[in-house]
């Protein structure tokens, strides 16, 4: 997961991170299991091109989708800031050769200097408040290609170390965005919504 912005607090958040990493790998429940595989089929069949050049994959915790996105793209770009996640992301897409796996602390480490097809936002803002998620979606418009996707999907459901619903998180990508709504899937566990600029006019 990407934690707050507030550097002050920082190194708390990832110790408590690792430690519940260390204890198990899937913490919370959200990737193992028929409705995860479920949810990531959706997630993949939600994108409205067969295939993306440039992939950017913030949060990819232990890589249960980068292997999907790269069968999609011709490169991803997938990164977290908590070490035992990626190191099981290495081992789960390490050996694909379009995909690129980074420490990075989001949303201050953002890949300014490239340009994405497609930003795939996969659980990833639960604990961000409200100016650090803000600063990432501004990010992440920033850093769109003329023809590109943002793709998010967060949980409905409610746990201890969350910050801001799932309303919330995409209320502020859609506003912050400012890309025609392509596809939403809201089901009774999580929500999926795609933004595109392919119809907008170039900048």
């Amino acid at each position: 997961m990407i934690s707050p912005s507030d550097t002050t607090t920082r190194p708390t958040d990832l110790e408590q991170l690792n430690a519940l990493y260390g204890q198990c790998e899937d913490p919370w429940h959200m990737r193992s299991g028929w409705q995860a595989e479920r949810r990531r089929d959706l997630l993949l069949s939600a994108l409205n091109h067969p295939r993306y050049g440039n992939t950017f994959e913030p949060g990819c915790a232990a890589g249960e989708l980068t292997a999907g996105l790269a069968r999609r793209s011709d490169r991803v770009l997938a990164a977290d800031d908590n070490r035992p996640a990626l190191a099981k992301a290495r081992v789960r897409a390490g050996h694909l050769c379009n995909v690129e796996l980074r420490w990075m602390q989001l949303p201050e480490q953002w890949p300014t200097e490239e340009k994405f097809d497609l930003i795939v936002l996969h659980q990833v803002g639960y604990r961000l408040d409200l100016a650090a998620w803000a600063e990432l979606a501004t990010a992440a418009r920033n850093s769109l290609a003329r023809d590109a996707t943002v793709l998010a999907c967060h949980h409905q459901h409610e746990f201890a170390e969350r910050i801001l619903d799932t309303q919330t998180l995409h209320g502020i990508l859609d506003s912050i965005l400012g890309l025609p709504r392509q596809t939403q899937v809201i089901d009774s566990d999580f929500v999926i919504d795609v933004w595109t600029n392919r119809s907008a006019q170039p900048r």
